[in-house]
């Protein structure tokens, strides 16, 4: 803000025309239109607060993670289909007693190095399908996440709705208290006037200031009600309370929502039919089914293939330097005891063979098939293959308790919309007799034709079914969302 003043400090004084002080209230202008704009109201629609809901939503963050979780599950089953690889190589040095892996013998306080490298890979050819329904498996746990992640959109969605139509109900009962407040505020400075002149007594004016009391605990009740609806909405959305931010009220004409003409029945079965939570427990019985032929799978023989490549190297292999020298070597005795010898050469010097050339001397490949059949592991295979099939049972008992509960809910939007049907059209009859018996009373009561006691009573009355009626108004909006929700249909 201060930049943004300074910069229009800089281009004032470009122009000659402009003077110091000019370019100060040009200044002052600029600061004053940046905080009203920065301070300015923000008006949130019911979109709006959903998605601020549902990007904020610490359960729904939760839920995205058990979904992101359960496709790296997927992605790791997928892998799993692809041969293990391993690489290993070693650097060991002996001191003392050794054997020698180039000549087989043995030799005593020595000291070397040997050094070895191998590659190893395997697959499992067959092993039950145990794999692939992993895979199988994987799948229908990330679409049963899916589901339960859209479950809780909806329901974050439905509980922001809800908190939002207690703003709207609540800031209109403030405004009418306030409006009511001032209108007796008025009428009873006019009768203070008529007493001062002498023509009312003294009670009326009492009675009026006590009525101004009471419609003034009400409209701080009222604003009461409205600040502890709005925290509700904010906290609801996730975002800071700030007086600033306020709902802005949709279009809507209450008279055109018209009765729902399906049946129970009718509304059930449109919801269950896309209904996510239904469609998660369904994944689930999924899953028990594809857990059971994992289980089943650990009783087939299992085949598979390795492959390997190996070398070392070892400080003990050596060669001889330089040229050779006849050296006699015994080999044996003759007839007559005598030692009989043979020539053989050495050398007078030795280095090790190269690494790069004992490498690739002492290259080798290997390769094979293994069979495991299993025989007895500890009844380990039957218990899982037991608990796969109690787990089935459980989630088909989990679907059909949920769709009793679907059942039970659906029921009740139901029975809610109608009776709040029902309520708003009472509330409508009961609003309008008794405005216009209160509008007839402050008629009557300001020509002196009606009691202070009979016109308060009226007022009272009206006040009370003005209330009435913008709860049931509003109860009546949300219900319809609500069976409207059942239906497929969008909130906002």
């Amino acid at each position: 803000m201060v930049l943004y003043g300074e910069t229009l400090f800089l281009l004032a004084l470009r122009f000659k025309s402009i003077t110091l002080n000019k370019a100060f209230y040009i200044i002052l202008l600029a600061l004053t239109f940046g905080y009203s704009q920065s301070y300015a109201q923000r008006y949130w629609s019911l979109e709006e607060c959903v998605q601020s809901a549902l990007g904020n939503n610490i359960t729904l963050k939760q839920r995205n993670l058990n979904v992101q979780s359960s496709n790296a599950d997927l992605k790791q089953s997928k892998l799993g289909l692809l041969p293990n690889v391993n690489g290993q190589a070693t650097n060991i040095w002996n001191i003392g007693f050794a054997i020698n892996p180039i000549t087989n013998t043995t030799t005593r306080d020595a000291t070397f190095r040997n050094n070895s490298f191998g590659l190893n890979a395997s697959m499992n050819v067959f092993n039950g399908f145990q794999q692939t329904n992993s895979v199988r498996l994987q799948e229908s746990n990330l679409k049963a996440a899916q589901y339960d992640e859209q479950t809780t959109k909806n329901n974050i969605a439905l509980q922001v709705c809800n908190a939002f139509m207690q703003v709207l109900m609540n800031e209109e009962i403030t405004q009418s208290r306030k409006l009511q407040t001032e209108a007796t505020k008025s009428q009873l400075i006019r009768q203070e006037k008529m007493y001062e002149l002498g023509g009312i007594n003294k009670t009326r004016v009492l009675q009026l200031r006590a009525q101004l009391a009471n419609e003034e605990l009400q409209t701080v009740t009222a604003e009461a009600q409205l600040t502890q609806s709005y925290l509700t909405l904010w906290q609801s959305i996730n975002i800071i309370p700030d007086t600033m931010n306020k709902v802005k009220k949709p279009e809507f004409d209450v008279t055109t929502i018209e009765r729902e003409v399906r049946t129970v029945k009718d509304v059930y079965e449109v919801y269950i039919s896309t209904s996510p939570e239904l469609k998660a427990v369904q994944q689930r019985e999924r899953s028990a089914d594809i857990s059971k032929f994992v289980a089943l799978g650990a009783r087939s023989p299992r085949l598979s293939f390795n492959a390997g490549l190996n070398s070392f190297y070892t400080t003990q292999n050596q060669r001889g330097v330089g040229s050779p020298v006849s050296v006699p070597f015994p080999i044996g005795v003759d007839i007559n005891g005598n030692p009989v010898f043979s020539s053989v050469q050495r050398y007078t010097t030795s280095e090790v063979v190269p690494f790069n050339t004992q490498f690739e001397q002492n290259f080798g490949r290997n390769y094979g098939l293994t069979l495991a059949v299993p025989i007895f592991n500890g009844w380990q295979v039957n218990t899982n293959v037991q608990k796969s099939k109690i787990n089935r049972m459980s989630a088909e008992l989990n679907k059909e308790q949920l769709k009793q509960d679907v059942m039970r809910n659906v029921s009740q939007a139901y029975v809610d919309f109608n009776s709040s049907w029902k309520r708003y059209e009472a509330s409508v009859l009961s609003y309008d007799a008794s405005k216009e018996s209160y509008l007839l009373a402050e008629q009557q009561y300001n020509l002196g034709a009606l009691s202070i006691n009979e016109y308060l009573s009226t007022k009272n009355t009206y006040l009370q079914a003005e209330t009435t009626f913008l709860q049931a108004k509003y109860e009546f909006v949300f219900r319809r969302k609500v069976l409207d929700f059942y239906l497929g249909k969008s909130l906002f």
